[in-house]
């Protein structure tokens, strides 16, 4: 039986890097992501789900989301509830305003993976009139950056991310050679992008 997509997306980054369970807290319980669900009123999408149950979120952030940290179930909880409670306000630009609704912050946009310095991917449930509901967005809520699409969907973010694998776009920095075993803790490992900071060479695509 193929492998779904969640399960391709995973075996892509295990292929770069063997340790990679080691990086990623043990997956969420169902009844967890419900009541997370229930709490953001809205359904994640099935391959967003499956990843949580796989992974909650990354005990040592490495890049799981194209160079972004993949946000665990209380991360998306207390960003979202941040969105929710900031003023609403205009983005510093837009890449794509046709598509995208100029709000930087909504509680119609759910947080999935961060850089650590307050730029977001989100599912974006708030599309303008020729964007998509569930699209992708980049939300630099701390650069000062276009929100831009960078997929149609979060299966199309999934497939985006293993092809930039695959063609090595998002490269693995693995300084273990460089340590003893027992030390390999203190090793830098993490996945990097090589495209634009701010997703326009994506977004451009």
């Amino acid at each position: 039986m193929e492998p779904n997509l969640t399960e391709q997306y995973i075996a892509a980054f295990k292929s770069r890097l063997d340790i990679l369970d080691e990086f990623m807290n043990t997956g969420a319980a169902a009844h967890k992501i419900l009541e997370l669900e229930n709490f953001i009123g809205a359904k994640l999408p099935d391959s967003h789900r499956e990843l949580l149950q796989q992974y909650d979120g990354e005990k040592r952030s490495i890049g799981f989301m194209g160079g972004f940290g993949f946000l665990g179930i209380e991360e998306i909880n207390s960003n979202w509830t941040f969105f929710r409670d900031a003023p609403e306000i205009e983005a510093e630009g837009i890449n794509q305003p046709e598509k995208i609704t100029n709000t930087l912050y909504s509680i119609n946009r759910i947080p999935f993976a961060h850089d650590g310095s307050g730029n977001f991917l989100s599912i974006d449930l708030i599309p303008n009139s020729e964007g998509t509901l569930g699209q992708i967005l980049y939300l630099p809520t701390g650069d000062p950056e276009p929100i831009a699409v960078i997929a149609d969907s979060f299966d199309d973010f999934l497939v985006l991310i293993i092809e930039k694998l695959k063609s090595e776009k998002l490269i693995l920095i693995d300084e273990r050679d460089d340590w003893d075993e027992e030390d390999w803790f203190k090793a830098e490992i993490y996945f990097e992008k090589n495209w634009a900071n701010d997703w326009s060479d994506i977004a451009a695509e």
